[in-house]
């Protein structure tokens, strides 16, 4: 967090990002031959891309296009840091964030349909809050139904 908040930009962030990384990378400095730690599990290293992607988000001030690009010029698994970058971002955004040229261009190129999963997502979402909801409110009846003063 904050070597990224000490960047102004996405290109001069990668080389920082990645020294603040390194000590808790589980993969080493050969991204192309993992050390064996990537392989086990840990509580002092994980994988660098979710802390790289929240890094490129800061750095964006969490702006998709320039999150999503910055993650893409990381290098290593540029692809996973990105994608992660631009969830987070898009979440945070909303479709607007989205450049709708991106959308498009992906949606037909790997001909998919962006918006079905995110109605499905949204309908368990809201299935699951009255589901929360419901349940909250009955075990706060018996809690209020048990510790009345008779």
């Amino acid at each position: 967090r904050e070597v990224a908040l000490g960047q102004r930009d996405v290109e001069s962030a990668l080389a920082p990002l990645r020294a603040a990384v390194a000590p808790y990378d589980s993969v080493g400095a050969d991204y192309r031959k993992p050390s064996l730690g990537a392989r086990r599990p840990s509580r002092l290293h994980s994988i660098e891309e979710l802390p790289v992607a929240l890094g490129m988000l800061l750095v964006a001030d969490g702006a998709y296009e320039t999150s999503v690009l910055g993650a893409v010029n990381y290098g290593r698994d540029c692809d996973s840091i990105a994608t992660m970058a631009g969830a987070i971002a898009g979440a945070l955004g909303g479709e607007g964030a989205v450049p709708a040229a991106w959308a498009k261009q992906v949606a037909e190129a790997s001909r998919l349909d962006l918006h079905a999963p995110a109605a499905a997502l949204t309908a368990v979402a809201r299935e699951v809050f009255a589901r929360d909801r419901t349940r909250r409110r009955t075990h706060e009846s018996a809690f209020t139904a048990i510790a009345s003063p008779r």
